[in-house]
């Protein structure tokens, strides 16, 4: 059963108390922060679940990790990061930060509870030089939303709805107000990896709740075709052995997003045409009586059946129309 962790964190050592509630997943992780409020300097911290120690450190401003537990402490602001991976049913329960100093000890309470729903991991392929999308989930007003990319022991942040930034580089927050996505243009074998999007609280205690293994694909096929207007292009689309029955031709430059134009379920759509030569694995498509609005980007691709990998694609059309 896939599961979400609520987080109930009580700070007991700062004076006053406050509450987070953030759902994370089962194989997924979440993040909180243990913090004193004396100016010392701690000599040790341990990070306790019941009586047993999950993970000690003495180390500052850097990362150390003990199995599925990172620890890293923040000597300016007196912060403790904690972030626990792949998480499981067993890791619900009672936790400690015990920060030890020299003639006395603060403790942080963390209070894990489980509950149920998850989102599913997600396999997107996306082509070299195109854009792509990716679907995190529907936007929660309540909490803010982020977007991070997994580096070593951490999720390195790209962006999130509690900045005003809107792009990163080659990413960018679409302007929706009913979900949330992240746009990659320009796409490079470096954006190949795995990203997390998950929730926020205003404390900043984080929660990853959907985990997407970006693939990049460098060998479609790209070509051009640059017929005059009023013209009739036939061109074909080669499609690999096991290709599901469904064949599609849409318009766009990112493909993962693309409405369908036509189909080899649908075959007749206005001016497009479609038909599947089974044998020699090739999709035809006619368009007739091009004009200039149909100059763009088309791709080739097919349905697949399995709801955690997004749909392949093996070609790619520029089309640019002339006038007489």
């Amino acid at each position: 059963m896939k599961s979400f962790l609520l987080l109930i964190l009580s700070l007991m050592i700062t004076g006053w108390e406050a509450s987070s509630d953030v759902k994370g997943c089962t194989d997924g992780w979440v993040e909180f922060i243990c913090q004193h409020k004396t100016s010392q300097q701690y000599q040790r911290v341990d990070v306790v679940k019941g009586s047993r120690t999950i993970i000690g450190s003495t180390q500052k401003n850097e990362w150390q990790t003990e199995d599925r537990f990172s620890v890293h402490y923040d000597a300016a602001n007196r912060k403790l990061r904690v972030v626990i991976k792949q998480l499981q049913h067993g890791d619900f329960g009672k936790y400690k930060c015990t920060f030890i100093f020299k003639q006395k000890s603060n403790c942080d309470k963390v209070d894990l509870e489980v509950d149920d729903g998850c989102q599913t991991p997600f396999i997107q392929t996306a082509y070299r030089t195109a854009k792509t999308t990716i679907s995190c989930d529907k936007r929660n007003d309540s909490r803010f939303m982020f977007f991070c990319k997994e580096k070593g022991s951490i999720c390195e942040d790209i962006l999130s709805t509690k900045s005003s930034l809107k792009s990163n580089g080659s990413f960018t927050l679409p302007e929706t107000s009913s979900s949330f996505n992240v746009s990659i243009s320009n796409v490079s074998s470096e954006h190949a990896g795995v990203y997390w999007c998950g929730v926020e609280t205003n404390e900043g205690y984080r929660a990853a709740l959907r985990k997407i293994q970006l693939k990049v694909e460098d060998t479609i096929t790209n070509f051009s075709k640059s017929p005059t207007v009023g013209q009739t292009l036939t061109y074909w689309c080669k499609y690999p052995e096991g290709t599901t029955i469904k064949k599609f031709i849409c318009k766009g430059e990112d493909p993962s997003i693309c409405k369908q134009i036509v189909s080899t379920a649908k075959r007749n759509a206005g001016k497009f045409s479609m038909t599947d030569d089974k044998v020699k694995r090739n999709i035809t498509i006619t368009v007739r009586n091009v004009t200039t609005e149909d100059t763009g980007t088309y791709w080739c691709g097919a349905e697949r059946n399995d709801p955690k990998q997004s749909n392949p694609f093996f070609h790619r059309l520029m089309m640019t129309v002339g006038e007489l």
